[in-house]
């Protein structure tokens, strides 16, 4: 049974969610937790009758974890890294970067997660792999089996996250993107944080930051 990804653009910043399911299963997975995550995705539970299994946030940035309090309020398990605890804890430390007034609730992370470390959802393998230099505890989530990861904002269909932001390095997030990210196989179907979805070999072939053939 192949994965079924639906892509959600949401405010305040274009920054995309994901509900991640089997064919012919009920369980479900959501990647990141923008703002409006939780209705947008609630709604889509409730009509299809679908069990929610976790929520994978890609790292601790604000624009990323907005309604991440309210998956914990539902009861879902939500899994982070610990490199990025003092955001998901303390999001008030990222004002200086942040939309003024905007409401930011902390994040309580059920299971960190760390390099190497692999779950089972939705009845299949799911890879962690720890992809620092955005931020400390940027990770990609990759299904081996189905040729999908969910990249964050370590990289983007021909761009890379930012690394000037407080915590952020270019040396960091270029060696991750070389050593986690481009060792993946070519084919792999790259779903990022922000903009649209793209593959590991086109990143490879032709993303101007980091290059890795021709």
């Amino acid at each position: 049974m192949s994965l079924q990804i639906d892509t959600f653009e949401l405010p305040p910043i274009g920054t995309n969610a994901f509900l991640v399911r089997r064919s012919g299963s009920t369980g479900a997975v959501v990647v990141d937790a923008p703002l409006n995550a939780f209705a947008t995705v609630e709604r889509i539970l409730v009509r299809e009758g679908l069990r929610l299994e976790a929520l994978l946030l890609t790292h601790g940035h604000w624009d990323h974890i907005l309604d991440a309090h309210r998956f914990n309020a539902f009861g879902t398990t939500v899994y982070g890294n610990e490199g990025d605890r003092a955001l998901f804890e303390t999001p008030e430390l990222m004002r200086s970067f942040s939309i003024p007034a905007l409401e930011m609730n902390p994040v309580t992370i059920d299971r960190w997660l760390e390099d190497g470390d692999e779950l089972k959802l939705l009845g299949t393998r799911v890879e962690v792999r720890a992809v620092p230099g955005h931020a400390p505890g940027s990770l990609l989530f990759y299904f081996p089996n189905e040729g999908v990861a969910f990249s964050g904002d370590a990289i983007f269909r021909g761009s890379i996250g930012r690394y000037d932001l407080p915590l952020g390095d270019f040396p960091t997030l270029e060696r991750s993107i070389r050593e986690r990210i481009y060792t993946l196989p070519e084919e792999t179907v790259l779903y990022p944080g922000h903009g649209p979805a793209t593959t590991v070999g086109e990143e490879m072939r032709s993303n101007p930051f980091v290059r890795a053939i021709g």
